[in-house]
């Protein structure tokens, strides 16, 4: 079988990235960075300005969940993309016990950013949850190509997380918006108020979880 060579590039390219992440992506904080603004993070925070007056990113029903889950977490990671998997996994194991809130952390990763504006836009209309797994579940496919090429992409995977329903043009001009970028940089201040250091970043009950123990975590709180 021949290999493309563009396909081929993007494929070495994500592998490399992923060897040096090791199990998890890192960020790099400043030191005596302050953290203000923001008294409880371990909480579904209400919309403000300061948000754009978006609200959080919430899978799952919080008055019905016994577990909430604060996953922190940069769409070109390709180690988010793993424990997206695994969450899913968890979720349909424990049907309506297990709550989601996403939050989105700029790594730096090539066209993480536009991914993550993507998905806030695709929130607004209320497909997320399937929006993101499209993200994760593709990151080969989008996370190095440009211009129209990506964004054809991004309206392509809301298209079908929506089901050819969602409204095309609001989604194009969302991505654009100020509240939209201003509710991704109040998710990224949030994330350096519980001096995140990499992604993926769970927690729960107000304590960080890590990656490898997330599942015998889980499992252990909702037997109890």
């Amino acid at each position: 079988m021949k290999w493309d060579s563009a396909i081929m590039k993007k494929v070495v390219i994500g592998f490399v990235v992923a060897m040096i992440g090791g199990v998890i992506c890192f960020a790099g904080i400043k030191a005596g960075e302050k953290n203000d603004g923001i008294e409880n993070v371990d909480m579904v925070l209400q919309t403000s300005e300061e948000s754009g007056w978006i609200g959080e990113k919430v899978i799952g029903d919080v008055d019905k969940a016994k577990l909430v889950i604060y996953e922190y977490a940069d769409f070109g990671c390709s180690h988010c993309a793993e424990q997206n998997r695994k969450v899913n996994d968890l979720m349909r194991k424990h049907d309506g016990e297990i709550v989601v809130v996403f939050r989105a952390y700029d790594l730096g990763f090539q066209n993480g950013a536009f991914a993550a504006r993507a998905a806030t836009a695709a929130q607004l209309q209320g497909y997320f949850d399937k929006y993101k797994d499209l993200l994760f579940n593709n990151q080969v496919e989008w996370a190095y190509e440009k211009g129209e090429d990506l964004n054809g992409l991004l309206v392509r995977y809301f298209e079908e997380a929506s089901g050819g329903v969602g409204d095309v043009r609001k989604f194009r001009e969302d991505m654009k918006s100020d509240a939209v970028k201003k509710r991704l940089l109040f998710e990224q201040k949030i994330g350096k108020k519980v001096n995140l250091r990499g992604t993926p970043l769970f927690r729960i009950n107000g304590e960080s979880v890590p990656n490898g123990e997330l599942i015998e975590r889980v499992e252990d709180i909702l037997k109890n």
